[in-house]
């Protein structure tokens, strides 16, 4: 069975160190995530669909969503709706990367565009999904947590 816990992580690692010049120290992970999760503060999310099927949910404080937005798009104030669109964009690039490793595994899928939403706490929840993984990472840059978590489903 494929790891995806372990791809996640390297996944992560990888994006952030590339795009924001940012070092994400992944937690222990929970493989076993609790269902419904919650996430806070600026979420993206983008689907799977085909013999790898899911979700993959980014959990973003307003702080670290507003420092990696300015990582990428340089110092200054950014409006709401583009720290989302860099949100979505870091969401669409993690999943984009697990989409590739699990199609090299024989899990064909494709991607649904990226979905940002804000809020204190977000319930999500997937009923159908046997798989659902949780990890945090964290930035000590800015002493600020990402969660990453998962759902999904792999039938060849």
């Amino acid at each position: 069975m494929i790891d995806l816990l372990k791809i996640i992580d390297k996944n992560v690692a990888s994006v952030f160190l590339t795009m924001a010049k940012l070092v994400a120290i992944p937690g222990v992970g929970d493989p076993q995530a609790m269902r419904p999760s919650m996430l806070k503060g600026v979420t993206g999310s983008v689907s799977l669909s085909g013999a790898a099927s899911g979700v993959v949910y980014t959990g973003f404080s307003q702080k670290l969503a507003e420092a990696v937005a300015t990582r990428v798009l340089g110092a200054g104030a950014h409006p709401e709706e583009v720290v989302s669109d860099v949100v979505g964009e870091f969401t669409n690039i993690i999943t984009g990367n697990l989409k590739s490793i699990l199609c090299d595994e024989g899990y064909p899928c494709q991607l649904s565009i990226p979905t940002v939403l804000r809020g204190g706490e977000i319930s999500v929840v997937s009923n159908s999904a046997p798989i659902c993984l949780r990890n945090t990472y964290f930035f000590e840059e800015f002493q600020e947590e990402l969660d990453i978590l998962v759902f999904a489903k792999l039938e060849k």
